[in-house]
């Protein structure tokens, strides 16, 4: 666990710092340097003797004391020489520097607690150069001081002790960092071993007098050449050393991250299996490892730089002359990959072990902390260069440790007002990713938990969060969306890991990119690296659900075969027939899952790994394991194509092995697994068994025996389509063994459900077809018989079964009909079937009556009823069919019997109806009534375009069965659709005779009460009459509708009808229609006749004024003005008059005039009749003998000639319009009872 408060502390600069580890040294046990050349001098052997350190004396410089220009040349401070490291030509052995001095100085830094220096294996971010090479004598020496250049980047300096001839005495070196002193003795062995000594920057060193001999020492600085970046962004802290400081703290807070060794059984140190290469810690590493170190380097390099403008450059700072340089990450980018080498495998006597597959998904949790950012930036400013006031020092400070990688983000998170860290199920989503670069990273899918929050962060920013709120249903809390920004961090070592998981694609973008630039060997590890993730975390690359099935495992099988990998491509193999389970979902709903074979493409590149790479016999085993009962149900058809591109690449062999196990699994699936083959599945399979079939070398027995097994388990639809298909196949092959194969399935086949849901409709013409052509008459009576069971099946919903409607409508069937007798019985079978289906649709609409009375109250969509549409539709489709067909007469007399079928099932339908009940405006039987009809009417008219001879049907006995409502709504139906028709259906006496018995029928009963409340459907009714022109339904409703009220009453009906223009013009569609018409319009002549002139009079006997009699008396006399006295108030006057006036004109006595006079107090009303009253009745009456001349005279022209031209119509129209106000309005005033005035005080 990371010590997050430590980190925090350090990154708060409250840590203290520590003085252990800021000095090393110890004796070298080989010989480092054999001799070192100088040009002045030549080659000096080493141990170096007496006379060559004399000869270096010679061309040396007396060492200064100070720092930078502020130096001094001061015995009693410094005494020494020194030769400037530029003067150095080189060292031997040549590769002194490549092996031994680059592992002296990784050793040193380890030991400094600086090894995180060296963990950044993609950049060279430590530099080493040899400085000056120091001689001092007897008496030398120097005072403690700390050099300049250790501020200006130097993280460090190396001491190499020279052996030098009679070696030294005395010379201790003392070296101090704050409150610690170290000291370093080597006089012992000088005149033989080497020895190393290293310190921090920033340490004070002081070295004591030599007391005798010489003290050779060869200086290295080591530069950081991100120090000075790093300088600028802590402001309390200047130095170098402080940095170096602050960010060993840092990684020594997140130092669990990086501990991966443990003791193996055997004692030896065994690193950790993971992704990638981890990091030893100094105080982990042993001396062996170092060894080993030394032996592998081979890529350090050390470039001669005699460049005269350098030196200068530098030749003002005596101490600062770099004529070498040493790239120390070389050294570390080998250790990562010798260390990340041993992770790939498990070792053993130095053999390699095969992976071991645990059968469970082992998820590794990832090392990773997120920041909380203390200002706000849009997606835009979210850069590195975009951050602003502690947010940048935070981003610098870790980006100055190359031990960690740092990326920005947003915090993404839905939840409740829970603060961070109070909620242990906290998790939330980092999007929008931004590296180092300030380049977008397409990572996905990345989550964290409360516990991946540092705190002290998250406190200070928890305020700058930014919350949206979302409106939840069904929720009692509020909820709010957090888009915060933040900053990541996690180990370098696992960002190839981390790749892997949220940005597997790049990833393998960026290998495949780099296969020409890159060197074989590298290029195959890097693969060996990936699929070491694909096993550790096989349910984040592979099942991706947003990628394409299958399309990373194709990528890196190409990566194997472009590579000859073949280890890798055997791992893959054996990764690919793994199943996987997630821990996080509990035992009862843990899911296995896996990769294996998911398109054709994935077959076709499994088989050309085999032919290119592994071989059969090595990937044989992974190769069947890939096929398993599970894996069968989805990837069926994949499988067998592997085994097809393993036949066409000549491995027969691997191709007969898959086709085996395949035959073998496929019957022992259960039943669940079976259903779930699609039909790709099936087709694949039973092509490849047929084509083995072909050849005696590939055929087997066994196959046939296990398909024959599996066949009555597919899915009905499956088995159909599969006798069609092998029909087609076998004609042609002539093959024996799938000639018994087909014949076993047709005798399974009528066993199976052949109503199932499913489109078996579309192919069971071809079936019974297939079946016909087998030629066996009691495999032809079995299978018809299981197509027409299910009409017949009084318990199930007929509608379901329109594998009879499909059969009755294809020609192939008409065909077979007349071929045989057993195509005659066929046919006569289906027509049964269909009938049955339809008397048992109809039998479903009865509603029992206590139901009726509540079905009305629900909502229509609720009304569940069989839906008929389809047997209307086979009406009409068999019309169609009779057209076209050779088979007419059959395909007639079948049509006939099914409208005598409809006809029968309404009728029993009707006959239980119960006739007090009123039918729903959707009532489904009079829907069906409807269509059906409409269906009839339409093959009709079809038929008669065509010359065809109607079809007379007796439809009188369903109408007789009818209630008026029925009736009624069903001429308005027929009227709405005929409006719309291109043919007239009165032209067709089948369609003639229909709308006759029902007009008959409904004109019978007792049709004024019917249509009494509206006298819109008496017009409506009577259109429909009009148009048909039959003499006795016409005459039979005019006589109805004129006796309907006596003749002195205005008859409402009468007087709509007459004022219809469309009415009018339809008298002249037929004779009795113009009968009618003089019925109806004599009935209104004899009614205005009857209309009286008015006698004016001012006496109104009918006057009633209880509450007033004087008033009432008035009213009654013929006194023609009064005033009347009896009032309180002039208010309550002026109510008296208005309310007065209203009361007789509302009752029709007389028209008057009332006006409240006089004051307040003495108030009284003045009442006047008027004649107004008496005018307007008047002009009533002789508006009505207007209408009365008018009438008199359309009837006298109706007398001698009709209504044929469009004129008279028009004419007859704008009579209407202008009368219309009199025609509804001319009658005698009804009797009403008076109203009664009352007058409140």
């Amino acid at each position: 666990m990371v010590d997050k408060n430590r980190l925090v502390a350090a990154l708060l600069l409250k840590n203290d710092s520590s003085a252990h580890h800021c000095s090393w040294g110890q004796q070298l046990d080989k010989k480092v340097l054999h001799s070192i050349e100088i040009p002045e001098l030549g080659n000096l052997h080493v141990p170096l003797a007496i006379e060559d350190v004399e000869k270096l004396k010679s061309i040396a410089e007396p060492a200064p004391h100070g720092n930078g220009l502020n130096v001094v040349l001061d015995p009693n401070l410094r005494k020494g020489w020194q030769v400037a490291g530029m003067r150095i030509s080189g060292l031997f052995p040549k590769d002194s520097l490549q092996k031994t001095l680059g592992e002296l100085c990784a050793k040193a830094l380890l030991n400094l607690k600086l090894g995180w220096l060296l963990e950044d294996c993609d950049s060279n971010t430590v530099d080493a150069y040899i400085d000056k090479l120091v001689l001092y004598e007897s008496g030398g020496h120097y005072k403690r001081h700390r050099h300049s250049e250790l501020e200006q980047g130097i993280c460090g300096v190396v001491i190499l002790q020279i052996p030098v001839e009679n070696g030294f005495n005395g010379g201790r070196l003392k070296i101090e960092h704050g409150s610690s002193t170290a000291h370093y003795e080597y006089h012992e062995g000088s005149n033989h071993c080497h020895f190393l000594t290293a310190f921090r920057s920033g340490c004070k060193h002081e070295l004591e007098p030599i007391k005798s001999g010489w003290r050779v020492t060869l200086v290295i600085n080591l530069v950081w050449r991100n120090a000075f970046d790093v300088a600028k962004i802590p402001q309390s802290v200047q130095l170098i050393p402080e940095i170096l400081e602050l960010l060993t703290e840092i990684r020594e807070s997140v130092d669990p991250w990086f501990k991966r060794i443990h003791q193996t059984k055997h004692g030896k140190p065994v690193i950790e299996k993971t992704d990638c290469c981890d990091i030893l810690h100094a105080s982990e590493i042993s001396s062996d490892v170092v060894e080993q170190l030394s032996e592998l380097v081979n890529k350090t390099q050390i470039s001669y730089n005699a460049s005269h403008h350098r030196h200068e450059e530098f030749n003002n700072d005596l101490s600062f002359s770099p004529p070498f340089e040493l790239k120390i990450t070389n050294i570390a980018r080998f250790h990562q990959r010798n260390l990340e080498w041993q992770q790939s495998a498990d070792f053993d006597d130095g053999e390699r072990k095969p992976c071991v597959t645990h059968g469970q998904h082992q998820k590794e949790s990832i090392d990773m902390l997120v920041f909380l950012l203390e200002n706000d930036y849009t997606l835009t400013d979210l850069t590195f260069f975009g951050l602003k006031g502690q947010d940048v020092r935070l981003a610098r400070l870790l980006l100055g440790g190359n031990f960690l990688e740092v990326h920005l983000a947003i915090l993404n998170h839905s939840r409740s007002q829970v603060p961070f860290g109070e909620n242990p199920s906290f998790v939330a989503k980092l999007e929008h990713w931004v590296n180092s670069s300030n380049m977008l990273v397409p990572f996905k899918n990345v989550q964290i938990n409360a516990n991946q929050i540092v705190s002290d962060f998250k406190t200070k920013s928890q305020h700058r969060t930014h919350q949206e709120e979302i409106e939840e249903k069904n929720m009692n809390f509020p909820q709010f969306a957090y888009h915060q920004p933040v900053l990541v961090i996690w180990p370098k070592y696992q960002s190839f890991r981390i790749k892997c998981l949220y940005a597997f694609d790049v990833l393998l973008d960026e290998l495949e990119h780099e296969l020409q630039i890159t060197s074989h060997q590298k290029a195959i590890e890097n693969l060996r690296r990936i699929i070491s993730v694909c096993r550790d975390e096989p349910l984040t690359v592979f099942l991706d659900s947003a990628g394409v099935p299958g399309e990373r495992t194709c990528r890196l099988l190409r990566l194997c075969i472009f590579l000859r990998a073949r280890q890798e491509g055997l791992d893959l193999l054996e990764l690919m027939g793994m199943d996987f389970t997630n821990e996080d979902e509990c035992e009862i709903d843990k899911e296995v899952r896996f990769e294996g074979i998911r398109s054709n493409e994935v077959a076709l590149l499994v088989a050309e790994l085999e032919c290119q790479v592994t071989g059969w016999s090595a990937c044989s085993g992974f190769v069947l394991k890939m096929i398993s009962p599970v894996r069968l149900s989805s990837q069926l058809a994949y499988i067998i194509c592997l085994a097809d591109h393993l036949m066409d690449r000549y491995c027969s062999e691997g191709a007969l092995k898959i086709l085996d196990r395949v035959a073998y699994l496929l019957p022992k699936l259960n039943t669940s697994s079976i259903s779930s083959l699609g039909q790709t599945d099936i087709d694949s399979y039973v092509n490849f068994v047929i084509e083995c079939e072909r050849d005696p070398k590939t055929a087997s027995a066994q196959r046939v025996v296990c398909f024959t097994t599996l066949f009555p388990r597919l899915d009905s639809y499956q088995q159909c389509r599969l006798i069609v298909d092998l029909r087609r196949r076998i004609r042609f092959g002539g093959i024996h063994s799938c000639m018994q194969l087909y014949q076993q399935m047709c005798r399974a086949l009528p066993s199976c459900d052949l109503h199932a849901p499913g489109p078996i409709k579309n192919v069971i013409v071809a079936v019974v077809s297939s079946f016909f052509q087998l030629g066996d008459p009691e495999l032809i009576l079995l299978l018809m018989n299981k197509i027409c069971l299910k009409s017949t099946s009084s318990n199930q919903s007929a509608e379901e079964n329109n594998l009879v409607d499909v059969l009755l409508l294809s020609h192939e069937i008409w065909e077979l009909a007349t071929s045989s007798d057993l195509g005659k019985t066929m046919l006569s079978n289906l027509v049964k079937a269909q009938t049955s289906s339809l008397l048992c649709m109809l039998d479903q609409l009865t509603i029992p009556r206590q139901e009726i009375v509540s079905a009305w109250h629900i909502r229509e969509t609720e009304l569940v009823v069989p839906n008929f549409k389809a047997k209307t539709s086979l009406l009409d489709n068999l019309s169609q069919l009779e057209l076209t067909s050779d088979h007419s007469k059959l395909i007639r007399d079948a049509r006939l019997a099914l409208i005598v079928a409809w006809i029968d099932g309404l009728c029993q339908q009707l006959d239980r109806e119960t006739p007090v009940v009123t039918p729903h405006p959707n009532d489904p039987l009079q829907l069906n009534v409807t269509e059906f009809l409409r269906t009839f009417i339409q093959m009709e008219k079809v038929h008669h375009q065509d010359g065809r001879q109607p079809i007379f049907v007796d439809f009188s006995r369903l109408f007789s069965k009818m209630c008026l409502t029925r009736l009624c709504k069903l001429i308005l139906d027929l009227r709405q659709t005929e409006s719309a028709a291109s043919i007239d259906m009165r032209v067709i006496a089948s369609c003639f005779n229909l709308c006759r018995d029902l007009s008959r029928q409904f004109v019978e009963g007792d049709i004024i009460s019917f249509m009494k409340p509206s006298t819109e459907l008496a017009v409506k009714i009577a259109k429909w009459l009009f148009w048909l022109g039959d003499e006795v339904v016409s005459e039979r409703f005019a006589h109805k509708i004129c006796t309907c009220v006596s003749l002195e009453e205005e008859n409402l009906f009468v007087k709509e009808m007459i004022s219809s223009s469309k009415l009018w013009s339809l008298t002249n569609s037929a004779p009795a229609s113009l009968v009618a018409f003089h019925i109806l319009l004599d009935r209104h002549i004899g009614y205005l006749k009857t209309v009286k002139e008015p006698v004016f009079s001012f006496e109104q006997p009918l006057a009633e004024l209880p509450t007033y009699p004087e008033v009432e008396a008035f009213l009654r006399s013929s006194n023609e003005k009064m005033s009347y006295h009896k009032l309180a108030s002039i208010f309550h006057a002026r109510g008296f008059a208005d309310d007065l006036t209203k009361l007789c004109l509302n009752n029709g006595w007389c028209s008057l005039k009332a006006r409240a006079m006089g004051s307040t107090r003495s108030a009284w009303c003045e009442i006047i009749k008027t004649q107004d009253m008496h005018h307007a009745n008047m002009q009533q009456f002789q508006a009505v003998q207007q209408e009365l001349s008018k009438m008199l005279s359309l009837r006298e022209n109706l007398g001698h000639k009709t209504l044929g031209g469009k004129g008279d119509a028009e004419k007859m129209s704008d009579f209407n319009t202008s009368n219309n106000c009199i025609l509804f309005s001319s009658g005698k005033c009804e009797k009403k009872e008076p109203e009664i005035i009352v007058i409140s005080d």
